[in-house]
């Protein structure tokens, strides 16, 4: 018998359905307490404002105030807390980032995303287009060597992955709400196997 190894991928593109915005809340100052009470006070102000807009996800991230000491004047303090958007609703999700932005927030990263349900949706279709293919390429590879495909031996089916080239990610300018065009994702799933080829009767 002859053992055959194949690699076989199928992908689509689509659409990126979700936009996610990164801002933070930022203070500098000599007083470590007086930073983090007024992080905490923007905070919940931006949360508040956050939960009046229907089909926003809204989460905190990470909150940390550290010290800083240049090699020139005084030492301060600097604290920050991320805010995170997710929505489909692009339009609500910007009008809001803008509004925060004016509020005092500072825009982090902002990247649309292919959401789960696309992802998902698409992995079925993708991993039986994949395993047509790796069927179609064993049996013409065993053509050309005059053996039969026996059996699979092993197989190995990957999860669906996405792929491509997000939106970059960048500061906008404070006072006016952001922009953005959400582009293509590649979703792909591959597939491994070891296949059993055998010489035809005679």
């Amino acid at each position: 018998m002859t053992v055959l190894h194949l690699s076989q991928t199928a992908e689509r593109s689509v659409l990126r359905d979700l936009l996610r915005i990164d801002l933070r809340v930022e203070e500098t100052g000599a007083d470590p307490l007086t930073i983090q009470s007024s992080i905490n006070r923007r905070m919940a102000a931006a949360l508040d404002r956050a939960h009046q807009v229907q089909g926003v996800q809204v989460e905190t991230g990470s909150y940390g105030v550290g010290e800083e000491r240049p090699q020139s004047g005084p030492s301060r303090w600097r604290g920050s807390q991320s805010l995170i958007l997710r929505s489909k609703a692009a339009d609500a999700a910007l009008k809001l980032a803008g509004a925060l932005q004016s509020d005092g927030l500072l825009m982090s990263s902002m990247a649309y995303e292919a959401s789960p349900e696309i992802v998902r949706g698409a992995e079925e279709d993708l991993t039986a287009e994949a395993l047509a293919a790796l069927d179609r390429r064993a049996a013409s590879i065993a053509d050309r060597m005059h053996l039969n495909v026996l059996r699979y031996r092993d197989l190995h089916v990957g999860n669906a992955e996405t792929g491509g080239r997000p939106v970059p990610r960048f500061a906008a300018a404070a006072m006016a709400a952001p922009v953005a065009e959400p582009g293509e994702a590649t979703i792909r799933v591959t597939i491994e196997a070891e296949l059993l080829l055998l010489a035809p009767r005679p």
